[in-house]
């Protein structure tokens, strides 16, 4: 499915470059912000979206539209986890991962697996691919935190550490919902504020 989307819109498809950053969202599990988006397309497509985003947070054992397979498998695979079934899990992360490869939660659950497992070294070649698709998310530094602990490197521990701290941190601006990307503040310029200043200077020495 990803492929295909990727090839379309690489193709100047303008439908299938709104559907990937839709599953942008859903990567980051920012599903408030992909039910926000899904309400700007029409038609079936705008159902189709809103139904699979519903069954998402109700029943996604019941979910069969292949746009949302990735996200299905990585939500199930966490449920998974929680009730103690490692290698259902680790096979629903491995799937998601075959559906979208650059899906960097299922790259970081199926990195805390190996971590657990004391498979080091292969868990950080997860946690590495997944910071490079998702730098700014503090979770991927946290567990790369914890495992270069695990690894005695305390120095790379407290760097990603700090850097997952100041994520936090940082206020978010909000996504423009046509081009999902952070809304620039409005800043209004120095001339700007002196005009205004001169004109209620203007008005006040006017009045009787």
């Amino acid at each position: 499915m990803v492929p295909e989307l990727k090839a379309k819109a690489l193709a100047g498809d303008l439908e299938a470059q709104a559907l990937l950053h839709f599953l942008g969202l859903l990567r980051r599990k920012d599903y408030a912000g992909a039910q926000a988006y899904a309400e700007g397309f029409s038609g079936e497509l705008r159902e189709r979206l809103l139904e699979g985003l519903a069954f998402l947070a109700e029943d996604p054992g019941r979910l069969e539209d292949p746009l949302f397979a990735a996200e299905r498998e990585v939500v199930l695979g966490v449920k998974a986890v929680g009730e103690g079934r490692r290698e259902e899990a680790e096979a629903r992360f491995q799937k998601a991962l075959s559906l979208d490869p650059e899906h960097h939660r299922a790259l970081t659950n199926l990195a805390n697996l190996y971590q657990e497992r004391g498979e080091l070294e292969a868990a950080l070649d997860l946690y590495q691919r997944a910071l490079k698709l998702a730098p700014e998310d503090p979770l991927v530094h946290e567990n790369l935190a914890a495992l270069y602990k695990r690894k005695g490197d305390l120095d790379k521990m407290v760097a990603h550490m700090k850097r997952a701290t100041r994520l936090k941190m940082r206020p978010s601006a909000p996504l423009d919902p046509l081009t999902g990307k952070a809304q620039r503040r409005l800043r209004v310029p120095l001339w700007a504020w002196v005009f205004l200043l001169t004109l209620l200077a203007y008005l006040l020495l006017k009045k009787p």
